[in-house]
């Protein structure tokens, strides 16, 4: 009788082992198809939040002196104005290659650049412009990082510059 208990208690035992098994085989094969489902989710959200500041861009375009306010949560990545180029871009680290490896894919008025980096993928969203993009009034780039709060975003046409092109301010904060 005594050995029939020890035999149950070492049946439960390997049961269980072959149970936690089977369990870390099925997360190891699962967690990474999870983190690029959420990268790509994320990127899809990214993607969405630059067609929102591209269509105020739009509406502002009209007259000198419009303005658009957007609240802007960036909960992954950077988002940065970049003045020098006339181009918003906002690059995201990704456990998946989101586009073509090295090649621009345009995305209507979005392009995605994928490159490899160390342990993933840097994917870039580039919006480029055919006028004078600014932050502060100045002609600088200007790099905004995740935050716990959403950055409160005016965009203002200033009018057009002496090249008689349109001058697109962006004033954060």
């Amino acid at each position: 009788m005594r050995c029939k208990g020890g035999q149950v208690w070492v049946e439960t035992v390997i049961y269980t082992l072959i149970g936690l098994s089977v369990i870390a085989v099925v997360l190891s094969a699962a967690l990474p198809k999870i983190e690029e489902k959420q990268d790509s989710i994320v990127i899809e959200q990214s993607i969405e939040a630059l067609r929102i500041i591209d269509s105020k861009i739009s509406q502002i375009k009209v007259a000198a002196g419009n303005r658009r306010i957007v609240d802007l949560e960036i909960e992954s990545g950077e988002l940065i104005i970049d003045a020098d180029k006339d181009e918003i871009r906002w690059v995201l680290d990704s456990s998946f290659a989101y586009s073509e490896e090295g090649v621009r894919v345009p995305l209507g008025s979005i392009d995605v650049l994928t490159v490899q980096d160390s342990g993933g993928y840097k994917v870039e969203l580039i919006v480029p412009y055919t006028f004078d993009i600014q932050h502060d009034g100045r002609d600088v780039a200007k790099t905004f990082s995740v935050a716990p709060v959403p950055y409160r975003m005016v965009i203002e046409n200033v009018g057009l510059n002496v090249n008689n092109e349109l001058i697109v301010n962006f004033v954060v904060s």
